[in-house]
This record gives structure tokens, C-alpha cells and sequence, in this order.
């Protein structure tokens, strides 16, 4: 039997996009790192030489010669917008001039808080060296870079008005308040990097990465349970902010070149666990109430947080723990060699695979069977909060007005294993006498990712769509310094979570008979979470069924210089 008349409060969607994996892999990150992969598409686990290595392939780095200062960055803009289907609900107690009518279309309007405009500067920083060749074979690397991802998310707006919580009732909500309403993270990698040849063919690589996460974000939540007519008043609005400052993590890495024409890459990058704490709060809708009567959240009974004791009324602790899923890229080029044996171009191709489709096993009712498991795809949270209701009337919340402890809960996201293909190169073009080392370098690719979002699973606050990517760069280059530009489109097109179920007070569900539920397990979307009570128990009601139509736009720029 479902719980009705009790607040929610959830951190919903805090971690998703801050994976520090191998940034040119393929399902939810985006190809490269930095201006010079990033041009060919992420083509670069074989050709990678500088201080992009770091991140695409630590063996590449035994290619250099003296010592490689790097500067990059890929400038990412996500356009992305979702179309609910079907209309609002009609509320019984009120009379919204909305109620009826279609939900409109809701743009990612983010702006980044370290920005330019919509667009979020990605950087790659890196020293890489030969000791002097003090030690034969041996290089050593270090810096720090974050994945190509966009995390950034800010679904408040409709029709260019900004919808404020309790604010104007009569305003129609988001339709994808459920999902997510605002989004930001960042996430930086410091990283110490070694490659040693082994033999003049053969080159190995390791990288050791060591992750800080800051992430903050805001999500509407069913404030009384059974709020199946997504009444405004009847929900809450929730911020969390969560920080992991220890992600470890580590790759490895090897290129081999049978052939002077030919070489040969690989790398693999490990699984990682974050678990990130913080602080979350919450707002209560007007008709928030546990049997009529208002209700607080506030801390649970002293000596009972899981996550951190000294919750207060203002805030709680919150804590959630998910997986960065491990990853493997392999990849061959050809290269092109002019009658000296110096390179006139290449051409490389890729191809990756990240484990996203991992789970963890979960009870009878919803819950973790091993509660310290972490998967990609689902988010262990645990809010410490209470429900307070004032039992005793004299204006004083204390342990003993605690009507009930939220529970544990994860926010389901149902990925995939997802692979990718990318072929991309470059071309030389000489400036004057070779010794002289200038030259104009020409680079390009395409790339094509599979989906990460199973059947009726994309969602607002992670990109789990298919995309198809084109880049095209350029490079002028000195005796000792190289400087890079590109462009990029990643194109993602029109895509359909497919259904119309919209349950109600009197026809619960989406088996068709209006009176059973699916398992959860059987659901296709999330539905809106409510740690009052377990997953199992929580009302199907889809909340991303409808159309999202998306793409990215990219440009970098970089510098390197080499003495």
C-alpha cells in the first residue's frame, strides 16, 4: 500500500556528466581532449604525441622529444530541447487557465558560470618530457584536464519567462520540473603520467588521475506522493550541492608500430566510484501537508546520519554514490611518408566501448541488495531528513515531532554499453624549406556514437542520444611552436521517447486496465521520486515521454611549444 500526505525531498540528478574517463570514449562524453583530438573527431588513441596524451593515451607520450608544454581547450555549447507529450492535468482544487492544454517546449537555456555565453571552455594543461634522456625510454608527464562533457542544465524558462517556484501559481510549470530545472558541475583532473619504449616499436603508458567534483543542482519533486495531477502546489523543490574532493582513477596505455606507415594503439581507462557529499534543501508547496496539517523537513534523530551528523532545518546532509564505468579505446593509423621518412599525413581510426550498462542488484522493493554498490546508470541517494509535524502545537520542532525518516532511493537513468567509430587525420603542408619547420597542418574526422539511453529512457539531465560528429581544425606550426584551431558540430537530431500514459487518482498505471502498475523494473522512464517511501512503491508516472531534439556546437584552440 502506497504512503500519501507526506513531503519528498531527493537529490535527483546531482552527479550526472562528471565522469573523469578517457575524453575521446564514446556514449555521454564527447570526442577528444583538447583542440588537437578534438579535430580529428577523438581519432587520436594511436596518434596522440604531446600533452593531449595524458588524457587519450599515456604510452603516447615516449613520442616525445626534449620537453612539451601544452595549453588546449574545446569550447562546447549543448542545444538541446524537449517536448512533453500530452497536455497538463486538470486540478481539482483550482482553475489554471493551462489545465488542458499541450506542454510547451522547454529550451536548455544554461549559461555556465565559468563561461562565454552558453559555451563551457574544456581544458587540457600538460608538461610532458624526456628527462634530458637521464633515463632511456622513460618520459614523464603531468597536468590536469576534464572529460568533454556538458553538464550544464537550465530548464526554468518557457516562452523566455522564468518560472519561479511558489511563485506565479497561475504560470504553467516546466514540463520537465521532474526531470531537471537547473544544472551545473565541474570537475577537474590534476594527473601524473610515465611512458616507457620498450623497445623502438613498442611503447607502454600509465596514467594516475586524481578527480574533485563540485556539483550542484535543483529538480521539482512530488511533495505529497500521490500528487498523480502534478499539482504545483503539491510539490516541493529541491537544491542539492555535493562535493567528491578524492576521485581516484587510472589508465593504461601502449602503441606499437609494426611498420613505419603503421601504428597501432590502445587504452584503458577503470571503472571509478564517487561519492559525493553536501547539503540539501528544500521548499514545500502551500498544499504540502501530513493529514491537513503543514510539515517541515528538518534533520533526522540525533545519531542516526548516514551521510553526516549537524543537519539543521536550513539544510541536510546528502550524500549519493554512482559509478564512472570503465572504458577501452583501440585504434590503427596509416601514415603517410614523403621520400626523407617524415610524415606528410595520417589517417586513423578508433574504436571505443564504455561499460555503462552495469547494475546494481536491487531487493523485492526497490532497494540495493548490496547498499555499498555503485553503477553508472543508478544513483544511490541518501538525504538525512525528516518529515516534522508540530505534535504537539506549541510552536517548538523537536525529535519527538518526527512523523517519518526518508528512506534510501536511487535515481534510475537505464543506460547501455555504448560503442564508438571515429576516423579522422591530418595533412601537412610545408612553409619554405623543411629545416626551417613551418608549416600549415590540415586535420579532420567524423565520429558516430551509439545510443547510452535504453528504449524510452533519454532524459533532460543527461544526454543519452545517438550522435553523429563532424570537426575540421588547422594548425600553424613553428620550429617551437604550434598553434591549433577547430570546429566542430555534433549532431544528434529528433528523438522519441514513445508513449501517452498519463495516470490519474482514478486510473492508476500504464498497463492499460487503470487499476495495476508495472513493476519497476518494467517501466519505460523515470517516474518522480519519493524517498518517503521505496522505489517499489512509487506511482508509474512517466515524465519524459515526448521528443528531444539536440546538438552541440564546438571550437578549440591551442597552443604548444617544445624545447
Amino acid at each position: 500500500m502506497k504512503l500519501r500526505g507526506l513531503t519528498a525531498v531527493s537529490i535527483l540528478g546531482i552527479c550526472p556528466l562528471i565522469a573523469p574517463h578517457d575524453a575521446s570514449a564514446g556514449g555521454l562524453f564527447l570526442p577528444g581532449s583538447g583542440a588537437i583530438s578534438t579535430s580529428r573527431a577523438g581519432a587520436a588513441v594511436a596518434s596522440s604525441d604531446d600533452g593531449e596524451a595524458i588524457s587519450i593515451n599515456p604510452a603516447g607520450m615516449a613520442k616525445v622529444q626534449g620537453t612539451v608544454v601544452t595549453v588546449s581547450a574545446a569550447a562546447l555549447s549543448y542545444s538541446m530541447e524537449f517536448t512533453r507529450s500530452g497536455t497538463y492535468d486538470p486540478i481539482a482544487a483550482e482553475d489554471f487557465a493551462y489545465e488542458g492544454t499541450a506542454y510547451p517546449t522547454v529550451q536548455n537555456s544554461s549559461k555556465p558560470p565559468i563561461g562565454i555565453g552558453s559555451y563551457q571552455p574544456v581544458p587540457v594543461i600538460a608538461i610532458v618530457s624526456d628527462l634530458g634522456g637521464r633515463v632511456k625510454g622513460l618520459h614523464v608527464g603531468a597536468g590536469l584536464y576534464a572529460p568533454n562533457a556538458y553538464p550544464f542544465r537550465d530548464m526554468r524558462k518557457i516562452n523566455g519567462v522564468e518560472y519561479q517556484f511558489n511563485g506565479d501559481f497561475a504560470a504553467p510549470p516546466p514540463p520537465s520540473r521532474y526531470d531537471i530545472l537547473e544544472q551545473e558541475a565541474a570537475v577537474i583532473l590534476p594527473s601524473v603520467a610515465a611512458s616507457y619504449r620498450i623497445t623502438p616499436q613498442l611503447d607502454v603508458g600509465a596514467r594516475l588521475s586524481w578527480g574533485i567534483a563540485n556539483l550542484k543542482s535543483t529538480v521539482a519533486l512530488w511533495g505529497n506522493p500521490g500528487n498523480l495531477e502534478e499539482y504545483v502546489k503539491a510539490d516541493a523543490e529541491l537544491t542539492a550541492e555535493a562535493k567528491d574532493n578524492f576521485v581516484p582513477g587510472w589508465g593504461l596505455g601502449l602503441t606499437y608500430r609494426p611498420t613505419p606507415q603503421i601504428e597501432l594503439g590502445a587504452n584503458y581507462n577503470s571503472a571509478l566510484v564517487v561519492q559525493a557529499t553536501g547539503t540539501a534543501t528544500s521548499i514545500q508547496g502551500p498544499a504540502v501537508t501530513l493529514n491537513g496539517i503543514p510539515i517541515s523537513i528538518g534533520p533526522t534523530a540525533a545519531g542516526t546520519a548516514r551521510c553526516a551528523e549537524g543537519g539543521t532545518f536550513d539544510a541536510q546532509s546528502a550524500c549519493v554514490g554512482f559509478q564512472l564505468p570503465m572504458s577501452a579505446t583501440v585504434g590503427g593509423r596509416y601514415k603517410f611518408l614523403d621520400s626523407t621518412g617524415a610524415q606528410k599525413g595520417d589517417i586513423e581510426l578508433d574504436v571505443g566501448w564504455e561499460h555503462w550498462g552495469k547494475r546494481c542488484e536491487v531487493d523485492n522493493v526497490g532497494l540495493y541488495v548490496d547498499p555499498s554498490c555503485t553503477s553508472p546508470g543508478q544513483y544511490r541517494v541518501v538525504v538525512d531528513a525528516a518529515a516534522y509535524v508540530d505534535m504537539n502545537a506549541d510552536g517548538m520542532l523537536t525529535e519527538d515531532d518526527i512523523a517519518l525518516t526518508l528512506k534510501d532511493n536511487f535515481v534510475e537513468h537505464r543506460l547501455k554499453d555504448t560503442f564508438s567509430f571515429r576516423l579522422g587525420g591530418s595533412y601537412n603542408i610545408p612553409l619554405g624549406a623543411t629545416a626551417d619547420g613551418k608549416a600549415v597542418i590540415v586535420r579532420g574526422g567524423v565520429g558516430y556514437d551509439t545510443r547510452a539511453a535504453e528504449e524510452g529512457w533519454l532524459r533532460a539531465d543527461i544526454d543519452g542520444a545517438a550522435r553523429l560528429t563532424t570537426t575540421l581544425g588547422a594548425a600553424y606550426k613553428l620550429r617551437r611552436l604550434e598553434i591549433d584551431a577547430g570546429f566542430g558540430f555534433i549532431y544528434e537530431g529528433t528523438n522519441t521517447n514513445p508513449g501517452t500514459c498519463n495516470p490519474t487518482a482514478t486510473s492508476i498505471g500504464c498497463t492499460g486496465d487503470g487499476a495495476t502498475e508495472n513493476p519497476i523494473e518494467d517501466r519505460q522512464g523515470p517516474d518522480p521520486i519519493n524517498p518517503v517511501i521505496t522505489p517499489a512503491n512509487q506511482f508509474e508516472n512517466p515524465v519524459n515521454q515526448g521528443t528531444f531534439k539536440s546538438h552541440y556546437l564546438l571550437f578549440m584552440l591551442g597552443v604548444s611549444t617544445w624545447f
